[in-house]
């Protein structure tokens, strides 16, 4: 392969540059040709990898990013390359290596209203939702699975998308003289006494890595133990000005020492006492690792990505976000307090069950299986007259042909015909597939629904963009497959869906209804009711026509007495914010309650479904959300007379 890859800035001590080298090294000794895009290069350049430098006189700050990512474009030859690998985001990449967090999450829950209308935010906004966003193509690399589920709230991003890139320790970087005179060695030449208890941070970007926060746990700690000598020193690529100046300010800079970036770290890890990481945001923390494996206990933040290895390999303590630095300054007390045997035989039993030195082979032969299947995740046609996405055995199927039409005429049997909208049963090599096709609201529609202060639903949209934030979110519902979008009108855009079916499934309000259900499986029905239920609204989405009847039920699923196979369907309506208002939360959950009225629960299978649903003690539900549950049972009344003409029999 013809490798290229796009990264901002090289610095031979960052963690995601190290990532980046090991990826490229990696590909040239399998014989593959690699080509680096960056704006700045520091250090010598790799062997057998060619470095283009693109030089930009900006920094990289809103317009360097811009400038750097326009100027790539322009010498970056596609037809030239087989793959393209990015460690920052940007457009058009084959593969990202998910080396930040969530963008979306900080700009739109976590600051201002204003906040991603700066110019910053809105262009990593956009480069970001380039790379995750549904119409993307971009696969990611992830140092931590767990991340996906974020992505997928702002972005849909589905979980094929994610490949797993293990922690990869590099042994040149950890090695260590291994004399025995390396801990006095050290603290002599920090003019410390050789008894001093040392507390090492390692990490660039200190802001992010909590230096500041080390150095108020370390005066906390100097404070509450006077009797001994401790130091704090500090190992990465950054300014130590301001944080010099809050060690003064302190009374503690004379025992605070910033050493600058250093490789390798082996000494340094075998010399300190404890590694502190009151890191802010960590994607992984290769760090963490690294001192784990030279036996060196670790006290890190709970945000760090490799931080469960600490719990489970009980080599430290993992702290909370914003934890007082009082209570860091007891723990490192804490730790410091067990004998240095019991940390190395944690590291040899880390090392026995856990492997971290050759995980870039297992990324590069993602990349070559990839390349070599030529599999992909979806297809994306857009153009100023349409856009058409199709996946998985339906890209083979329909790749090529006039998909439109294809659509607007599909032979098939007709389920559902309504004015606006037509649903039709189709089947291809024996399998089911559902198509809705969209002809247009028009504007009588479209200005009903405005003056009624609602957001018209024009086509297929909205059930596409619901159904792909289920299925990435792992929430049961249609898989969706394909979806087209032409015409400039909002009042006559057309639109299609196609999902696929589902088979031997009945609707849950059938079900209830046909058959003597036991105690035990309604609750494991309601259970997964309320699971879905509370899945579906944490991802913003409010389903509008929630009732039992949009529940399909597998009933084979219920033979095995565990956990049954539901799904949720029909988000045709559905609406996708950031957060579900509590108004459409109270018709989603009255709709719910209302469509369970004449099925015979008790009101211990309702409480049952609140104490899933909200997590909490019950105690707490009926107090907390008392206001709340009488809104709910309200509009169930309600509509109940609407439908039926008299009031509901409540359960007592």
């Amino acid at each position: 392969m013809n490798i290229a890859i796009t990264i901002f800035k090289y610095f031979p001590f960052g963690g995601l540059q190290r990532y980046m080298l090991a990826l490229a090294n990696e590909a040239v000794a399998r014989g593959h040709k690699v080509t680096v895009f960056c704006g700045v290069w520091q250090g010598d350049f790799p062997e057998g990898v060619d470095v283009r430098v693109i030089k930009r006189p900006v920094w990289f700050n809103v317009a360097g990013v811009r400038s750097f990512t326009a100027a790539f474009q322009d010498v970056y030859n596609k037809s030239e390359f087989d793959l393209l690998i990015g460690f920052n985001k940007m457009p058009g990449l084959d593969f990202y290596f998910l080396g930040d967090s969530c963008f979306a999450q900080k700009a739109l829950l976590e600051r201002s209203f204003l906040y991603k209308f700066a110019p910053r935010s809105v262009l990593y906004l956009n480069y970001e939702k380039s790379v995750f966003g549904g119409d993307s193509c971009t696969n990611i690399l992830t140092q931590i699975m767990s991340e996906q589920k974020v992505f997928a709230r702002f972005y849909s991003t589905a979980i094929d998308r994610f490949f797993l890139w293990p922690p990869d320790i590099s042994l040149k970087h950890i090695q260590s003289s291994g004399l025995p005179e390396v801990k006095l060695e050290f603290r002599r030449k920090l003019h410390l006494p050789d008894a001093a208890k040392i507390i090492l941070c390692i990490g660039s970007g200190f802001h992010t890595k909590g230096v500041d926060i080390s150095i108020a746990a370390f005066f906390e700690l100097t404070k509450i133990d006077t009797d001994n000598k401790y130091a704090l020193v500090v190992v990465g690529a950054d300014e130590p000005g301001r944080y010099l100046e809050i060690a003064k300010n302190l009374g503690v800079d004379a025992s605070v020492f910033f050493l600058g970036a250093l490789s390798p770290i082996g000494d340094v890890l075998a010399a300190a006492d404890v590694l502190l990481h009151p890191a802010r945001k960590e994607m992984g923390g290769n760090v963490i690792l690294e001192s784990m494996i030279s036996g060196l206990p670790v006290i890190a933040s709970k945000v760090c990505g490799y931080a469960p290895y600490i719990s489970r390999y009980l080599m430290g303590e993992v702290i909370d976000s914003g934890e007082k630095p009082q209570n860091i300054a007891r723990i490192i007390l804490s730790v410091l307090s067990v004998d240095k045997n019991y940390w190395s035989c944690c590291a040899q039993n880390l090392l026995q069950k856990e492997s971290f030195f050759c995980s870039t082979k297992t990324v590069v032969s993602i990349l070559e299986d990839f390349f070599t299947s030529s599999k992909r995740h979806q297809v994306v046609v857009a153009n100023s007259k349409q856009k058409v996405i199709l996946r998985e055995e339906l890209l083979a199927e329909f790749s090529g042909r006039d998909i439109f039409s294809l659509m607007e005429n599909m032979p098939g049997v007709v389920a559902r015909e309504m004015s606006d909208r037509q649903t039709l049963r189709f089947e291809i090599n024996g399998q089911g597939y559902y198509r809705k096709w969209h002809r247009g609201v028009g504007w009588k529609e479209v200005f009903k629904n405005l003056l009624q202060l609602r957001m018209p639903v024009l086509g297929a949209k909205n059930e596409w963009d619901a159904l792909n934030k289920l299925c990435a979110l792992n929430v049961p519902s249609l898989v969706p497959l394909a979806y087209g979008v032409r015409g400039k009108s909002p009042a006559y855009q057309q639109s299609f869906i196609v999902t696929r079916e589902l088979t031997d499934v009945i609707q849950l309000d059938h079900f209830f209804e046909q058959h003597s259900v036991s105690i035990k499986t309604k609750r494991l029905i309601l259970t997964k009711i309320a699971v879905i239920s509370r899945e579906m609204h944490a991802a913003g989405i409010n389903h509008r026509d929630f009732y039992l009847c949009h529940f399909m039920l597998d009933m084979a699923s219920l033979a095995e007495n565990a956990e049954p196979d539901i799904y949720l369907i029909d988000l045709h309506r559905a609406q996708l914010r950031l957060q579900v208002p509590e108004r459409w939360l109270i018709k989603d959950l009255g709709g719910l309650f209302f469509s369970s009225l004449n099925l015979h629960f008790t009101s211990r299978d309702y409480l049952h479904f609140l104490c899933v649903y909200f997590k909490q003690d019950l105690r707490v539900i009926l107090s907390d959300k008392k206001k709340l549950l009488e809104k709910i049972r309200a509009r169930a009344c309600s509509t109940y007379r609407r439908d039926f003409g008299h009031d509901p029999l409540l359960p007592g």
